[in-house]
């Protein structure tokens, strides 16, 4: 994998910035952009890279840029999902990956959409289950040193950042950022998907206000909303969405060909527009969470 990262290049697993703004609760997290492949990865050889990164939510830190200049915090995951996914429980892993048959030293609980799809914790497929990653099995050594490397670290500064906010402000808010491809896989019937998706497990993990404030932005924006209409959001919502202890966490979905060429993994024409509406969803949602923070 040298043409992905070059050897013996140390990247550090996670990237984040404090607040610079203190009066307004809102945190941003980008566990899925991560572009820096370790060289301990070894997936088959034989695959592209753009079929590797095909899952991977390519530039969408990059479209809420603007969030430095506005000095709100977040969290973002250097390693791409496939290497390990942090938004994917702990215990979802698949025993079959596994090389030893020993036992493992946490729990196994793998779930059925993650086996059928091959989307667990340890991902074993690729590009809309199309490819097999590995040609091989992976060592329980190295599932470790994924998950105290990796998944670990970004889930323990994500809780810092969240109680570092909220520590000021007594509420905070998270936006949680995804992208998703343009269709939905065959096996789930190849349909389009929405250009915007929020997810709140269903109405659990943040308040309603919320949600509609961010439906709303991208909406004026122009683009077409749903709200659960594709996910209802996963291990990120379930972990750090808890709105009676006022932290509210939602998901956003932006689908991919609205400023990326899917198959060559380009910025087209229309990136610089998606970034420029992105900022006006954060300036909209800045305004909304300042002003609970003040009533």
């Amino acid at each position: 994998m040298a043409s992905i990262l070059s050897k013996g290049e140390h990247i550090p697993s996670i990237t984040g910035e404090r607040a610079s703004n203190d009066n307004i609760p809102l945190l941003l997290t980008f566990p899925h952009s991560g572009e820096y492949y370790p060289d301990d990865f070894c997936p088959d050889p034989t695959l592209s890279f753009e079929a590797i990164d095909f899952p991977n939510d390519k530039y969408v830190d990059e479209l809420y840029q603007a969030r430095k200049l506005l000095g709100l915090p977040f969290i973002r995951a250097n390693f791409p999902r496939v290497y390990i996914d942090v938004n994917r429980h702990q215990h979802d892993v698949d025993p079959g990956m596994m090389a030893s048959q020993e036992s493992w030293y946490g729990r196994l609980l793998p779930t059925k959409s993650g086996l059928e799809t091959g989307t667990t914790l340890f991902w074993s497929k690729t590009k809309s289950g199309m490819y097999d990653l590995y040609d091989r099995k992976l060592s329980q050594a190295e599932m470790k040193q994924r998950l105290a490397t990796c998944y670990v670290p970004f889930h323990q500064a994500v809780a810092v950042a969240l109680e570092d906010v909220k520590r000021k402000n007594s509420s905070v808010y998270m936006m949680d950022c995804h992208s998703y491809a343009q269709f939905d896989s065959k096996l789930r019937g190849g349909g389009q998907r929405p250009q915007i998706d929020i997810a709140n497990r269903n109405g659990q993990s943040c308040s309603h206000e919320f949600t509609e404030c961010v439906a709303d932005a991208f909406s004026d924006c122009g683009y077409d909303v749903t709200i659960n209409g594709r996910y209802i959001g996963g291990e990120m919502l379930l972990r750090y969405g808890w709105p009676k202890i006022e932290q509210h966490v939602l998901q956003i979905e932006i689908r991919r060909d609205l400023y990326m060429d899917e198959e060559s993994r380009e910025k087209t024409d229309r990136f610089s527009q998606m970034q420029q509406d992105c900022t006006k969803v954060l300036e909209a949602v800045m305004a909304y969470v300042g002003q609970q923070r003040t009533t």
